[in-house]
């Protein structure tokens, strides 16, 4: 069930209903029920898998306890046994096929095996979610939550089970323990939310995105509309996924319940290290967290860090898709992270002269566009489909050293009359919104409003129905972050 769609408000009005009527406990079970129903409306079978996995690390919580129910040994085989279900599942589901592809290389009588595994939508999500309760449990940061309809609310949390936040058990159960009571000005923050987040996926993301698929499903472009399509698509996959989470945190919101940001104006930085602290942050967060730390983080020297930050974005690009290209676009992102520290006493030396802001501007401003150059340059690795894709691509840009720059062609890959000035609009507004966030400000004044809030509101709910993409043809999974 997708968020864009009027069968989902419906829903959503349901939920809500339910929510701010029922009594406490009739309220949690009402919202687990309605987890539920959201998760299964494709494929009821899914649920059953859910309700097994949120069963297993509920109950290896429980049987692990705190620190001083059991010794450590048992504590940690108990944690052991339950992540390796936990990420064998994952395994088995997402990455089977890529193990099988890769030993078919290697040993012929092996090659062309198909397992024929279905993907569970949002497994890697509700995984890392179950996961990173359990270390916390392990370790002592939280207690082993007793109540199970409380702790399956959590990982079934319908706004962020298919696509995240990826929250922290620690931080979301003790929202369920008292009665949620109806706020209106919550009620309307998180719908105002929800409507912004339309504007981004519907309007600016799935727009963009109808140029740069038809370059990439085979369109013949000029190297110069190459070059505009690939920092396009930054754009694309930011107003997608970052439209997603906006759409997910308001829906929360809208019920009184805070699940983590994710997004805080990551295109406003000026290196790939600030970047990646301000993208898709609760992954980051997990992946520091549970993995970074662990290894080491920045404690046992220069090479180990350097190492650390490799692991964990090669990590983070297999966690991201089962092929060897979302590999290479992390370890891409590693390697930027790497040299920017390596170099980070030459940058401050020179920094400590550009003290005057006629100097300091225009190189804030180059170190802001190399790093969005930098990182248009991964996502061409994460968005092409095989590296035979990617050396084309890289192909066509490398020829205007022999054909020029050519002409810009929009039009010819799907750009409709007028569209062009809307996306002009809509962008600005969302780099005057990032530029606000980056800044440390929010409009959360508008939501204390009558005239102002609906006026804001009618003119982003009219946008979308004018401008954006949806109806007919429209398919949920055009959710970037749905296939991972």
């Amino acid at each position: 069930m997708s968020f864009t769609t009027f069968l989902f408000f419906g829903f959503f009005a349901l939920i809500l209903l339910g929510w701010y009527l029922l009594p406490g406990r009739g309220q949690r079970l009402w919202l687990l029920a309605a987890n539920y129903v959201f998760y299964m409306w494709s494929m009821p079978a899914l649920g059953l898998l859910l309700l097994a996995s949120t069963a297993l690390s509920y109950g290896a919580a429980r049987w692990m306890g705190g620190p001083e129910d059991k010794p450590k040994n048992r504590r940690r085989a108990i944690l052991t046994a339950a992540c390796l279900v936990h990420f064998g599942l994952l395994f088995a589901c997402k990455y089977l096929q890529m193990a099988l592809d890769l030993l078919g290389r290697v040993v012929p009588g092996a090659a062309g095996l198909q397992v024929g595994l279905l993907l569970p939508a949002g497994i890697s999500f509700f995984t890392f979610a179950m996961t990173g309760y359990l270390f916390d449990v392990y370790r002592g940061k939280t207690a082993a939550e007793k109540n199970f309809p409380d702790y399956a609310i959590f990982v079934s949390f319908f706004p962020c089970i298919l696509a995240g936040p990826i929250g922290q058990a620690r931080s979301f159960l003790p929202q369920l323990k008292t009665r949620r009571p109806f706020e209106a000005v919550k009620l309307k923050g998180g719908l105002l939310r929800f409507a912004w987040g339309m504007v981004q996926k519907l309007v600016l993301a799935d727009n963009i995105g109808t140029m740069v698929n038809a370059a990439y499903g085979g369109q013949i472009v000029t190297p110069l509309t190459w070059i505009v399509l690939i920092l396009l698509y930054s754009l694309q996959i930011y107003f997608d996924f970052a439209g997603y989470s906006n759409m997910a945190i308001g829906l929360a919101e809208a019920m009184g319940l805070t699940v983590p940001e994710n997004f805080d104006a990551p295109y406003f930085t000026t290196s790939v290290t600030g970047f990646w602290k301000k993208w898709h942050m609760s992954l980051t967060g997990w992946f520091r967290e549970y993995l970074y730390f662990p290894l080491g983080g920045s404690r046992k020297g220069s090479f180990r860090t350097y190492l650390n930050i490799l692991i964990v974005f090669a990590v983070s690009g297999l966690w991201h898709g089962a092929a060897v290209h979302y590999v290479v676009w992390g370890l891409l992102n590693g390697v930027f992270q790497v040299w920017e520290r390596f170099t980070s006493p030459l940058r401050k030396k020179l920094e400590s002269r550009l003290r005057h802001p006629a100097a300091r501007w225009p190189y804030l401003v180059l170190r802001w566009a190399l790093t969005y150059c930098l990182i248009s340059l991964t996502w061409l690795c994460f968005r092409a489909e095989s590296f035979t894709q990617l050396r084309f691509i890289l192909g066509q840009v490398l020829g205007l050293f022999k054909t020029g720059f050519g002409s810009l062609g929009l039009k010819a890959l799907g750009l409709q009359d007028g569209m062009g000035t809307m996306l002009l609009i809509c962008g600005g507004a969302a780099a005057l919104v990032d530029a606000l966030r980056a800044r440390g400000r929010r409009v959360r004044w508008l939501q204390t409003t009558v005239l102002p809030y609906y006026s804001v509101m009618i003119v982003l709910l009219l946008t979308v129905a004018v401008y954006g993409v949806y109806g007919e043809g429209f398919n949920a999974q055009d959710f970037v972050y749905f296939k991972y």
